[in-house]
């Protein structure tokens, strides 16, 4: 590891790699989802909405059977039924087909502000952009950002959203980590630690052979590791 590279903090966070967040979830199991082949959360949001199988489903223009198959995880709990059933319920369709979906609130913030964050005592209000909504992320200090350009295309597409942990600064080989390269300028790179005499260096990862490897300097700086890449697959106009 290249000893000019500076490092704030020493919490280790394990990131989870799987697409689907929810299915990184320590969390403990809810007891009104475990049951049958298809566990849902049918059977506990009912309970709390205080609605029976029958009442379920009047309002829903089904069979008490086809509801009670459902609740029990004898069916499954398909996106179709969950986004026919959670308004009757008042609950998000999601918590109907993940009933243990941990959410949290994270602020989008601007390239820039994440280079100023060493510069002041950390990301102010000023600095947020908007709240993203996401699931199941490690516990850690979450921000978010936009990604501009292809020179991590591989990962993360030009308009993906990339979340950092900043509470997560230490170096792995081959991680995905957001450095502050200077004066409030900051890039998204893959870490690759000192081998054979080669210094570490900060890489692309893109379809694009126009971008250059970067050594740090004594002026890189961690702000923090990548945990999760959320692209929006609707093209944006």
């Amino acid at each position: 590891m290249n000893t000019s590279m500076h490092h704030y903090g020493a919490a280790t966070t394990k990131i989870c790699t799987n697409p689907v967040r929810s299915l990184c979830t320590n969390s403990v199991p809810n007891p009104f989802s475990m049951k049958g082949k298809y566990p849902n959360g049918l059977e506990g949001a009912m309970a709390r909405a205080n609605l029976s199988s029958v009442k379920l489903a009047e309002l829903a223009g089904t069979s008490r059977q086809q509801i009670n198959k459902l609740a029990s995880g004898e069916r499954e709990m398909t996106a179709i039924w969950a986004e026919r059933l959670a308004p009757l319920l008042k609950v998000p369709p999601e918590n109907l087909v993940f009933p243990n979906l941990r959410r949290s609130r994270v602020p989008l913030i601007s390239w820039v502000s994440a280079g100023r964050a060493f510069q002041q005592e950390g990301v102010r209000k000023s600095d947020v952009k908007k709240y993203i909504t996401t699931a199941d992320l490690p516990k850690g200090e979450w921000y978010a950002l936009e990604v501009d350009g292809d020179s991590m295309n591989l990962i993360a597409p030009e308009g993906s959203y990339i979340f950092v942990n900043r509470a997560d600064q230490n170096l792995v080989n081959e991680g995905f980590y957001v450095f502050t390269i200077g004066a409030g300028e900051t890039t998204f790179k893959r870490y690759r630690a000192a081998e054979r005499g080669r210094p570490a260096r900060l890489q692309p990862y893109s379809t694009n052979p126009d971008h250059e490897t970067m050594i740090p300097t004594e002026q890189t700086l961690v702000f923090g590791r990548v945990g999760l890449v959320l692209n929006d697959l609707i093209t944006r106009r």
